[in-house]
Order: structure tokens, then C-alpha cells, then sequence
């Protein structure tokens, strides 16, 4: 077998100042065509915002980006303390827009539903949950892509998607306001399976300067362009759903880097039972997963239309 086909982490490995120089460029070419005064990005304290903030910054200058911060009343306070920590960094403007009212109006600020996001100590309490319903977080996900959550669960998820919709709807207001560009940070792994919310915050925007990029190449370029330790080695949590505290762990059993390694050998057209020999997996594993990739294709596809001859 050819080295081509080997599926190492060595694949991800990046010149990350150029990769950093051909996305700050994209940015400001992109930014010069909008008719815009700046640049707003949703910052949570996060890997992927806090990059993209500072690609921004490094292509149109500080004085043009601005870190909006959404938080709720209920939710998790690690994010207002992150989101200060990267804008500080960057020596950027702050907004920041309470979303609890819109939550309020659409039912979905729920006590247990906020109290619990991205939480550790509530995990065994979830997992509880979810085994007394025959569940698991991967089981959940599955159902959700295939359309067969029961009612209660569906509830759950539309509360939970809901918040980032309001999220967007909330920067789009400001962008509007203040005539910004907005650029979102959604990257090439959560793309590939799913883990984003459809016309939410971490899916819509004028840019997405990582859309390309894997989470294993995010971090290339974060360490390159000298983001906070503190935030470098924060683990890949969504703060909004139930338990979960790493997405990759919570939904798929493995971190993100076998993840992205089965990614990789899926666009290197390799089989599964390859793919499953080369990681020492189950052959299930790496078949449920590719099945992951096809049915979240929907989430990936906006406002289908038919070909009309």
C-alpha cells in the first residue's frame, strides 16, 4: 500500500503561516467586495472562533473587528470568561446581546435544559436519563439524523437548536445595525458530520474562513498564530447541548482526531474494512460513522430546488 493511503495524523500536518496568509487574504479580498465598515464574529472562547476572530484581525486590522458575545441568563458562564480572554488578546471591541427574551418568547428557556449545558457534574445524571429510555447521546444523534426521535426527545432538540438560531438572528441584527460583515467559524469535521445546527449561528454567514479546514489543522493554526493557552487546550464542547462536554467523545465514542482520521479515509476512497484495520476499530464503528456523513448531507444543503429543463 502506498504511503498515500496510510491513515496517519501526519495527513493534517500544515504549513500553517501559509495557510494563514491565503485565508487572511480570502478575508480581506472578500471584505473589500462587501461594502461593509467591519467584521463581527460570534465569539464563544472557543478553538474555532477565537481563530477566526484573530484571521480577521490579521487581515483588516483590529480596529474593524468586533467579538459579539450571546449569552443567556441560564447559561454557561465559561464562555463570558473565555470570550473576554480572546478579545482582550486581540485587542478587539466587544457587543454583547442577552438572548434570554427570545428564548423566553419561544419557550425554550428551560431551567434544566440551560442549567445542564456543557456542565460535567451533570453528566451521570444525563447518561441516567438516557439509559432509563434505552438511549445513549450516540443512539439520540442517529435517530435525530434519521428522523426518528420520539416526542419528547424532538422537543428536546428543537429547544436546543432554537438557541442557536436566536443566536444568529441576534448577529445578523447587529450586523445590520452597525454595517458588518459577519464571519462564522464552522470547520471541515463538524461539517462532514453533522455537528452543526442547521441556519444557526456555527452555520450561516457572509464568511467561513475555516469551512475547509480540519479541527486538527484549526489548532495548527491557533498555536502559529499564538492564541491563550487557555483556550488552545479547552475541549471541543457545544455549551448547549444536554451532558455533553466533548462532542466528539459524547456522540461518537472517539476523539476528534480518529474522527477525522475515518474522514480522511473516506475521501481517500478507501473501504471501510480498510479504514476499520488501519485505526484497529470495530468495522461497525467506522461504517455507522460513514452512514453519519451521508445522512447529515441534509443538514449540509440549503433551500434545495429542482433542475428544470
Amino acid at each position: 500500500m502506498s504511503d498515500i493511503k496510510k491513515l496517519t495524523l501526519q495527513a493534517f500536518q500544515v504549513n500553517a503561516q501559509d495557510w494563514c496568509k491565503q485565508i487572511e487574504n480570502f478575508i480581506s479580498d472578500r471584505f473589500r467586495q462587501s461594502y461593509r465598515d467591519g467584521i463581527v464574529v460570534p465569539i464563544s472562547g472557543g478553538l474555532d472562533s477565537s481563530v477566526v476572530a484573530a484571521l480577521c484581525t490579521r487581515a483588516i486590522g483590529n480596529e474593524k473587528v468586533y467579538g459579539l458575545m450571546l449569552p443567556e441568563t441560564l447559561g454557561n458562564p465559561d464562555a463570558d470568561y473565555f470570550g473576554h480572554l480572546i478579545a482582550k488578546h486581540l485587542d478587539i471591541k466587544t457587543m454583547k446581546i442577552n438572548i434570554s427574551p427570545i428564548l423566553r418568547a419561544l419557550g425554550t428557556s428551560n431551567l434544566f435544559l440551560s442549567a445542564i449545558s456543557g456542565r460535567e457534574f451533570w453528566k451521570p445524571i444525563v447518561d441516567w436519563s438516557l439509559r432509563k429510555k434505552k438511549q445513549s447521546a450516540n443512539i439520540l444523534y442517529l435517530d435525530a439524523l434519521k428522523g426518528q426521535l420520539d416526542p419528547s426527545s424532538r422537543k428536546l432538540i428543537a429547544q436546543v437548536n432554537s438557541k442557536q438560531r436566536a443566536r444568529l438572528l441576534a448577529t445578523y441584527k447587529i450586523a445590520d445595525d452597525y454595517n458588518l460583515m459577519v464571519a462564522g467559524s464552522s470547520h471541515k469535521t463538524e461539517q462532514m458530520v453533522g455537528l452543526f445546527v442547521k441556519f444557526g449561528i456555527d452555520d450561516c454567514a457572509d464568511i467561513m474562513p475555516l469551512k475547509n479546514v480540519y479541527r486538527s489543522q484549526t489548532l495548527q493554526l491557533a498555536e502559529y498564530m499564538e492564541i491563550p493557552g487557555e483556550i488552545l487546550h479547552r475541549s471541543p464542547n457545544p455549551d448547549i447541548l444536554p451532558g455533553i462536554t466533548d462532542k466528539y467523545q459524547g456522540y461518537f465514542g472517539m476523539d476528534y482526531q480518529k474522527v477525522e482520521l475515518i474522514l480522511l479515509g473516506m475521501q481517500m476512497e478507501l473501504n471501510a474494512d480498510e479504514i476499520a484495520r488501519q485505526l484497529e476499530l470495530e468495522d461497525q464503528t467506522v461504517i455507522q460513522m460513514l452512514e453519519i456523513v451521508n445522512l447529515s448531507e441534509n443538514f449540509r444543503s440549503h433551500a434545495l430546488a429542482p433542475e428544470l429543463k
